[in-house]
């Protein structure tokens, strides 16, 4: 028998269910009193994402209630069901994302689908919804999870004036074995939560309230950029790959003097198709660079898609090693669109001191107090700035907390367990060789991409690293990784330091007709290559990170 019934962890002792008449009976239901057990793999990504500049909510909390939620269902096996919210637009907006908590979800299979459609119209909501026109639909895989908010990836303009309808469906579950309920909450909202179940006589969304739950606020968020036709540059998929052909095996990851460098970058259109797109780089060239290819004919870019913009430039063999250099990269188009960007890097490699302890280090699970690894810096600098890199392999990195401490004892958080508290039990994702730098634009408390690695490149560290601005870099420094749940396991793989000041640096140049030569000094470099990967992400602060060939991993 259908019925609209809330999840629960404990048995029901009476079901809310449709009668014959169409009426709702008193729900009667006891809710789970024990904590949800660990998920497995959930997708957490609280409010606000790196796809857009808008968010748009009508929730008052992104808090998920444990047994808040109804559903059309049978046993917990759900029959079609259609969960809306109605947002009227004072704008345009291009949206890129919606995101739906979820209470809890399980497939038979440990997946199970779920669909999301945008809908625009102008009159009232939800009385004129049939006259309404989609315009955009994602079908989509969910993992089994409780107490989440998924992102779900889906584009579609919307315009001012009407009202953007979110619907997040979940199609009847019940020969496959799948349970789905949305998550809600009962903080409060701005406007009101709809369901639609034809199964249980719902057949027009109607309000929450309406049905006898006026505390199911559902959690639903949409995330979008001003609408219009607009064109965007990537700053942060840009992809820079070094060249030396007097020496190939120094194209390696570092660019270095005397080096070609081709950087692709994508531009991309958003909301309407453009013509004559061209990319340039901006002028003038940064200083210890020479343009080679500096303008990018890019033609007709459709709707939704992009093309890639190809440069060449030169590293002067004269230039400083370890300097940093910005291309500014401007785009114009037949219509008068226009978009700027940049890519960032630097000439030479830092140098590093190797940790004092043998790497690999494990972390030892559900030990809040955590292992450390040390670095002991001889030389004696003021800094000015500091950013710290890190890889740890580590699965669940939810679990998993950063910090470090100076040689004057001041104490950094890097990291405190991504996605808490906005989920029990942080981001599902495993690993990471992130640079922790206050110049960072990604904040890694709140990011969960479901990649692997889970994030990599330039990231805000949990409390600002300017905190040891002015100390000294001489004496021990001391990295304390901790885990706080049970059931997942890593180790520390690297970790370096890398102030400004520099330490010292080194440089090859590579020399036309002759053999490479050090540019400047050379210190001793730790015997594994494992950090010059970590590297790589400090020659792309600030600009997400950029897919430079990285030298292999001594494993």
């Amino acid at each position: 028998m259908l019925k609209l019934s809330r999840f629960t962890a404990v048995p029901i002792v009476m079901a809310l269910a449709m009668g014959s008449s169409g009426a709702f009976a008193q729900n009667a239901l006891s809710h789970a009193t024990s904590e949800l057990p660990k998920p497995q793999r959930p997708t957490v990504l609280p409010l606000g994402t790196a796809c857009g500049s808008i968010t748009l909510t009508q929730s008052t909390s992104q808090t998920i209630t444990s047994a808040n939620s109804v559903s059309c269902n049978s046993g917990g096996l759900h029959a079609d069901n259609s969960y809306y919210r109605s947002f009227p637009l004072g704008a345009d907006i291009n949206v890129c994302e919606v995101q739906f908590a979820i209470e809890t979800a399980a497939g038979a299979g440990g997946t199970q689908p779920v669909t999301v459609n945008l809908y625009t119209g102008t009159g009232a909501f939800p009385g004129t919804f049939g006259s309404y026109t989609q315009i955009a639909s994602s079908a989509i895989s969910v993992p089994d999870q409780a107490a989440t908010i998924f992102p779900a990836a889906i584009s579609g303009l919307a315009t001012a004036g009407s009202n953007l309808v979110v619907e997040v469906f979940t199609p009847d579950g019940q020969a496959a074995g799948n349970s789905f309920f949305i998550g809600s909450n009962a903080a409060g909202e701005t406007a009101p939560s709809y369901l639609a179940a034809a199964g249980c006589g719902l057949t027009a969304p109607a309000t929450t309230a309406s049905i006898g739950f006026p505390g199911m606020n559902i959690v639903m968020n949409v995330v979008g950029n001003p609408g219009g036709p607009t064109l965007s540059v990537g700053s942060a998929s840009a992809t820079i790959a070094d060249q030396c052909s007097s020496n190939p095996a120094q194209a390696n990851g570092v660019i270095e003097p005397g080096e070609s460098v081709t950087i692709q970058v994508p531009v991309s259109a958003t909301g309407g198709s453009f013509t004559g797109v061209v990319a340039s780089l901006g002028l003038p060239a940064p200083a210890g660079i020479t343009y080679v290819t500096s303008t990018a004919n890019l033609g007709s870019i459709a709707d939704g898609s992009s093309a890639t913009a190809t440069f060449v430039v030169t590293a002067d063999q004269a230039a400083t090693c370890v300097s940093a250099f910005t291309l500014p990269i401007n785009v114009t188009s037949t219509e008068g669109a226009t978009a700027t960007g940049s890519v960032a890097s630097q000439i030479g490699e830092s140098g590093a001191i190797a940790p004092n302890e043998t790497l690999p280090i494990a972390i030892t699970d559900n030990l809040p107090a955590g292992v450390t690894s040390t670095i002991t810096v001889a030389q004696d600098i003021t800094l000015t700035d500091l950013e710290v890199a890190v890889a740890i392999d580590h699965t669940w990195v939810g679990d998993v907390s950063i910090s470090l401490t100076s040689p004057g004892g001041t104490t950094v958080s890097l990291l405190d367990r991504a996605g808490v508290p906005a989920s029990t039990f942080g981001c599902s994702n495993d690993n990471m060789d992130v640079v922790f730098s206050d110049a960072a634009s990604v904040n890694p408390e709140t990011s969960c991409p479901g990649t692997t690695p889970w994030l990599s490149g330039p990231v805000l560290p949990g409390s600002p690293l300017s905190a040891f601005d002015g100390e000294s870099t001489l004496g021990t420094w001391t990295l304390t990784v901790s885990d706080s749940a049970g059931g997942d396991t890593g180790q520390i793989v690297d970790w370096s330091l890398l102030p400004t000041p520099g330490l010292q640096g080194i440089c090859t140049v590579c020399a036309a007709g002759g053999g490479p030569g050090p540019l400047q000094p050379v210190i001793d470099l730790p015997s594994s290559a494992t950090w010059s990967k970590l590297a790589l992400g400090f020659l792309i602060l600030g600009l997400g990170a950029f897919g430079l060939r990285r030298r292999a991993r001594r494993m």
